[in-house]
């Protein structure tokens, strides 16, 4: 029935997806120029208002994994819906937090809700869409993962010049109120093909784990430290740049923007070396990373000089060489089954999401200047990736 689908209605439905899979990346990097300002409005230490990040990316990480196994039992619409809403109440709990506590807690339930967003939208693209509409609506989906991090920053900088603290978050609310909005206008065309009913669904999942459990693990381990680091990036950058070296916060959003292409540019390079390997590229990528931090970690020790220009020059290239490694470790783990991509999917989020926790909570719990704390941060989360992907031993089933 995906022939059924219009023109005018595939790109409705590619529109509320990408809403609903950038709510997450987008209510994180909203309020980064403002962590200072946050913690002080709720009187609490700089660092906890940080580690709010990592706080978050567990709870979407649990939340992503979750549903994407739980969407193939249950209505997917329902389950959005429900995630939305979820979403939106843990928005509403962090605009209106008077405490530390309630801010956190709302950013649990932020995570929560999003992470359903994510997979559910990957399995009902997978649904409804014929195999030219689904690359188009990927392809798209994943320039908005691209964008969304560097756009945040700047309409987080404007919104919270303009309108105070609380309009951030109510920013992010409106966001979510028209991808409900969106979500229920569409709702009658999700229902356009039920989701295929198997009586062996959770017996043939066991089954690819436990064939290939090893492997998966080990590639996803692998992959979410290489995301660490660009999150251990997203985490520290405002310290390092606004209250470390005293730029303004427009100047800082230029910085993040920068490195987001270079992401972007890593995932372009990444598709002309396609006659290379994708375990090939990953590994390598993960070994000039850690070269990189060692260098860079040596000279900060020894010549005893932090520059922003020496930091900022790393962190670009890691975040180029972190383009090309991330859909490489992407396509390893849905090589490992053709049948269940969804579950794969979900297990590739988890990793990555995962990693990206431990790179946002270590960066601020090392109490060293924010740059010798990025660097050592890289350095601890490239050299355990590596070490990871020197056990990788790929015997996909057919």
């Amino acid at each position: 029935m995906s022939s059924e689908i219009t023109r005018r209605l595939f790109y409705g439905l590619t529109i509320t997806f990408i809403l609903l899979a950038v709510l997450g990346q987008l209510s994180t990097g909203i309020y980064t120029p403002f962590f200072a300002e946050l913690a002080e409005f709720h009187g609490a230490k700089i660092s906890l208002i940080e580690k709010s990040v990592a706080i978050f990316l567990i709870a979407f990480a649990v939340s992503q994994l979750v549903s994407g196994i739980a969407c193939d039992y249950l209505n997917k619409p329902r389950l959005l819906q429900s995630g939305l809403l979820l979403f939106i109440t843990g928005t509403l709990l962090v605009a209106y937090a008077n405490s530390p506590l309630t801010f956190l807690v709302g950013r649990v339930i932020q995570g929560l809700g999003g992470g359903i967003g994510v997979s559910v939208t990957r399995a009902l693209s997978k649904q409804l869409f014929n195999p030219q509409q689904l690359n188009v609506s990927l392809s798209l989906t994943n320039i908005a993962f691209a964008i969304a991090p560097a756009i945040a920053p700047m309409l987080g900088t404007v919104t919270g010049e303009w309108l105070g603290l609380r309009a951030i978050f109510l920013a992010v609310l409106i966001i979510a109120l028209l991808a409900l909005g969106l979500l229920f206008a569409f709702t009658p065309a999700l229902q356009i093909r039920r989701t295929r009913d198997s009586l062996h669904v959770l017996r043939e999942t066991l089954i690819l784990l436990k064939s290939s459990l090893g492997p998966i693990v080990l590639i996803g381990t692998a992959s979410g430290f290489l995301y660490g680091i660009v999150f251990g990036f997203v985490t520290i950058s405002p310290s390092l740049i606004i209250n470390v070296h005293g730029y303004s916060k427009g100047a800082f959003s230029l910085f993040s923007l920068l490195a987001t292409l270079c992401f972007v540019l890593g995932s372009v390079v990444n598709i002309k070396l396609s006659g290379v390997s994708a375990l090939r590229k990953f590994t390598l990528s993960g070994w000039i990373i850690l070269g990189l931090s060692c260098i860079t970690l040596l000279w900060i020790t020894i010549m005893g000089t932090d520059s922003l220009r020496l930091i900022m020059s790393f962190s670009y290239l890691a975040f180029f060489l972190a383009g090309i490694a991330m859909p490489c470790s992407v396509i390893l783990m849905l090589d490992f089954s053709d049948t269940w991509a969804g579950l794969m999917a979900a297990l590739t989020g988890f990793f990555h999401l995962t990693g990206a926790s431990v790179g946002a909570y270590l960066v601020v719990t090392i109490h060293q200047p924010p740059s010798y704390a990025f660097i050592l941060t890289t350095t601890a989360l490239s050299l355990c990736s590596v070490i990871a992907c020197a056990f990788i031993r790929i015997q996909q089933p057919g």
